[in-house]
């Protein structure tokens, strides 16, 4: 229980401000639509998309209970939504999850050796799941494509983005240089516990600068602020603690809110090479490729020399300071 309640403690250290411009941001009817009132399909939309047998969180309701008795349970559900996005609060409890440690080697017995899921509500679900829905509507909007849909753990998807053009490209790259004698440089980063590491007024702001409005920053805060944990162990929840930073791996709402963190690492990159700092790969006089994201890795490809080495490092050591993501170095 320490060692989570330690990982998604406040941040220790200040926050560095990233001087961004945003290339893509929402139309004012975009907007409207992310904010307008929620219907009755919706929610019970919301209900079936989020399956029948996955485990339940505290409240110990599946998703097959709701589907099953939905014709008693649809009147109290649709008031309990409503009632979010009328407010943009959660009753206490509401936002409450058991955090299971699932083993990913054999005969783990050390905290790195588990990957946490966390198991969440049934109505902090729906809620999210609205959420999700009408986020994932303007995101294909909003970042780059640089950008490939995401799977296995943090599955993900972008309309017109599939799961294998990250690695298709990549592997295009590797055998033109081969075949051109090219000397490149390929750099793939992995992030430190990458969603628990969100910064809450990171994500925030950024939110603001895509062009999200008033009343969305505050559902989403709201999602994070209210979040509360306990560690399943040997079958049994430790003491409840509050979470102050980080996504939920398990929220159907985290995969899509991370995309847009990484996009700024895009923004933050793509100035760089625009200003001559990094050298990518020149595949012909008009197209240069140097970043290609898939969920939460990144690979930096381009001109084998340290200088860009060097850049690299230099924009990865300003995108922790800003957003509390770290390169991973084991």
């Amino acid at each position: 229980m320490s060692h989570f309640k330690n990982r998604f403690d406040h941040p220790q250290d200040s926050r560095l401000q990233l001087d961004l411009n945003f290339p893509n941001t929402l139309q004012p009817d975009q907007i409207i639509d992310l904010e307008c009132d929620v219907s009755k399909d919706e929610i019970k939309r919301a209900v079936w998309d989020c399956g029948t047998d996955k485990s339940p969180g505290p409240d110990g309701f599946t998703f097959g209970f709701y589907r099953r008795y939905w014709n008693i349970l649809e009147s109290d559900v649709v008031d309990a939504v409503t009632s979010f996005f009328h407010h943009g609060q959660f009753p206490k409890g509401s936002n409450s999850s058991f955090i299971a440690l699932i083993p990913k080697t054999r005969d783990a017995n050390m905290v790195k050796d588990f990957r946490p899921i966390s198991l969440i509500g049934s109505m902090y679900k729906i809620i999210a799941k609205i959420l999700a829905n009408r986020l994932v509507l303007v995101l294909g909007d909003l970042v780059n494509e640089v950008q490939s849909r995401g799977g296995g753990d943090l599955f993900f998807s972008i309309a017109d983005r599939q799961i294998l053009d990250g690695p298709f490209i990549l592997n295009e790259i590797v055998q033109w240089c081969q075949s051109k004698k090219k000397q490149s440089l390929v750099f793939k980063v992995d992030f430190e516990k990458a969603f628990d590491s969100v910064r809450w007024d990171y994500l925030d702001d950024i939110l603001r600068r895509f062009g999200f409005g008033e009343k969305w920053c505050s559902w989403i805060q709201s999602c994070l602020r209210s979040s509360r944990g306990s560690v399943i162990v040997n079958g049994s929840p430790t003491e409840e603690f509050q979470f102050h930073k980080g996504l939920k791996q398990g929220d159907p709402l985290s995969p899509f809110l991370f995309i847009l963190v990484m996009e700024t690492l895009h923004i933050s990159f793509q100035r760089i090479v625009d200003a001559g700092m990094f050298k990518g790969i020149m595949l012909s006089p008009s197209l240069q490729l140097s970043h290609l994201f898939y969920a939460d890795d990144v690979i930096f490809m381009g001109q084998w020399n340290e200088s860009n080495l060097d850049t690299i490092v230099q924009v990865l050591e300003c995108f922790h300071h800003a957003s509390g993501l770290r390169l991973n170095l084991v």
